[in-house]
């Protein structure tokens, strides 16, 4: 049987794309190789720009009750001085993604996707320059569906962004993040807290705690591939390192354990994007390096992405034209909504985090100088940089919308 839509990978990419092609009417079916609930290395921060989409798609409250509410932003240089950028009405939203993609992928199904699991697709199948449909193993044995169109998205480890010639291995704009969750971390409060405590770390990088309740915290390391390996150090490493080596480290990790395992990914970045679309194809979240450069945030462009996906997709299909002329509409409106958030964050990254010293002088000048408190962290940093470097950044906006 043909499909109108094949989505393969049942991420908040994947997942978004299916919800709103199966309430728009198409035939979709949505492929995953795992079997969910399943783990997914990420700090588990969703910011209050991911809320409207979960409204939309009817899983805010389930989200919300599963999630440890969080009021703002706390960062640390590398001389140590941390400074909170606290927001009683922002809500952030720290939910381990083991919850949180299995209820973006069920809220799918119940707008009427059809769903199969123990699917790995090994190769999109092509015909004359277009996406016709896929290969792949079912419980291991060999499969091929039929489709009209594909949705590629399978990850930050994407085999068919690479057989699409999409795939981006800039060792500066490839992050790696690894990630564990630990008891007995303490002095946290209702901030995201990102550190930053030695040059090694920069362009962009950092360790992150994420309170989620009482004492249990979600840590971890943001590291771009060529500091990583200029480091020679192992991502597993970092903790222990902060934890030995600085004040703050010892701080909050002088007596916390790890639960379970500290595991590792890759984080492709939206400094290698590349095309999103071809014929009878567009690609979706980690699979297309849809996560922002400077703090990793990837969630809400994937669904953003994915929702506008299905919208094209909806009616390059009702029109009967799935051509890359057609598709082409997909990356245009893309760019309209991420674009200027990528390219904010991008100019944030080259101004304020790939040399120690500039962060050091940011946070100096908010404690000295009234009119940039009572704002968001990037906020914040917006408003100095404007007043301070002369960077004439529009102030409205935000990091994922025009």
């Amino acid at each position: 049987m043909k499909r109108q839509v094949i989505v393969v990978g049942a991420g908040p990419g994947g997942s978004t794309a299916a919800h709103f092609l199966a309430k728009a009417g198409v035939d979709v079916l949505l492929l995953e190789k795992e079997k969910f609930p399943r783990d997914k290395i990420c700090g588990d921060g969703q910011v209050p720009n991911c809320h409207p989409l979960f409204k939309a798609m009817g899983i805010y409250d389930e989200i919300r009750q599963n999630a440890s509410i969080l009021h703002g932003t706390s960062i640390a240089s590398c001389n140590q001085d941390l400074f909170s950028f606290t927001n009683p009405d922002d809500d952030t939203f720290a939910t381990p993604r083991r919850i949180i993609d299995d209820i973006i992928r069920r809220s799918a199904l119940a707008a009427g996707a059809d769903y199969q699991e123990n699917f790995e697709v090994t190769e999109l199948i092509t015909r004359r320059g277009s996406v016709v449909g896929v290969r792949g193993l079912y419980r291991g044995k060999p499969m091929q569906l039929q489709s009209e169109v594909v949705v590629v998205a399978d990850g930050a480890h994407s085999r068919l962004s690479h057989q699409l010639g999409f795939y981006g291995e800039d060792p500066e704009w490839i992050f790696y993040g690894g990630r564990g969750y630990f008891d007995n971390v303490r002095e946290m409060t209702d901030t995201i807290e990102f550190f930053y405590p030695h040059p090694m770390f920069f362009p962009a990088g950092y360790i992150w705690v994420f309170p989620l309740g009482g004492q249990r915290a979600n840590v971890g390391i943001f590291i771009t591939e060529l500091a990583l390996k200029k480091s020679g150090m192992r991502l597993e490493d970092f903790i222990p390192w902060w934890r030995d080596n600085t004040t703050l480290g010892k701080l909050r990790m002088g007596e916390a354990r790890l639960q379970g395992e500290f595991k590792g990914w890759r984080l492709p970045t939206w400094g290698m994007a590349k095309e999103n679309y071809t014929g009878g194809a567009i690609v979706v979240g980690d699979a297309g390096n849809m996560i922002e450069p400077t703090f990793g945030g990837g969630l809400p462009h994937a669904m953003v992405a994915g929702m506008t996906g299905a919208q094209v997709l909806a009616a390059a299909l009702k029109e009967g034209d799935v051509s890359a002329a057609k598709l082409k509409a997909y990356r245009d409106k893309v760019d309209e909504l991420l674009g200027g958030g990528y390219a904010l964050l991008t100019l944030l990254r080259r101004r304020l985090f790939t040399e120690p010293k500039d962060l050091d002088d940011f946070l100096a000048a908010v404690r000295q100088d009234s009119s940039l408190l009572g704002f968001s962290g990037s906020q914040a940093m917006i408003k100095y940089l404007n007043k301070y470097k002369d960077a004439g950044i529009a102030t409205t906006g935000s990091a994922y919308s025009k």
